[in-house]
């Protein structure tokens, strides 16, 4: 297998689920992409259809960071954000929303059902959200579905400060 082949765990990871929801969704749906490779009992597929076909399901958000995001909430927990999305509305809409998978153990301690938290997003000017709708859903065993939600004119973006140089001891 190449960088350009993609096994079903592997389209799991892509959206956020396990690999036996892709092996339904690969018994359901007829438009699945056909494997190019592998075997019957580990078939492979290309990266670039089964991307295609994620995202005309709405399966995986349109632009993904290739790193997580990482949230601090107001009373200092800090969680690690996979399959960042911030969704802002067209002009004039009510609300902005920004959501990515969790691991299920990892979200003691979140507050709910509103929070104030600082949202970094690899490649994007980090910003505050203030009295933001919390709310955690079901996706797979270990991981559940992180759903903020709030009015445009609660989001402010931040300067950011560049992080010291690590030092090395000697």
């Amino acid at each position: 297998m190449n960088d350009t082949e993609v096994t079903l765990s592997t389209i799991g990871r892509m959206a956020g689920v396990g690999r036996a929801c892709v092996a339904n969704w690969r018994r359901k749906h007829d438009d699945f992409p056909k494997p190019v490779g592998g075997t019957e009992e580990s078939p492979t597929f290309s990266r670039a259809a089964a991307e295609q076909w994620l995202r005309a399901l709405d399966k995986v958000p349109r632009t993904t960071p290739a790193e997580p995001a990482t949230l601090v909430f107001a009373g200092g927990q800090t969680l690690t954000v996979y399959l960042p999305d911030l969704r802002v509305p067209n002009p004039g809409d009510r609300y902005e929303e920004f959501g990515g998978y969790i691991d299920a153990e990892g979200r003691d301690g979140i507050p709910w059902p509103r929070a104030t938290v600082r949202i970094d997003v690899p490649g994007q000017t980090p910003y505050k959200v203030t009295d933001a709708n919390v709310d955690i859903s079901y996706a797979t065993h270990a991981m559940q579905y992180l759903s903020l939600i709030w009015p445009p004119e609660r989001r402010q973006l931040l300067t950011t400060t560049p992080a010291p140089a690590p030092t090395r001891e000697r």
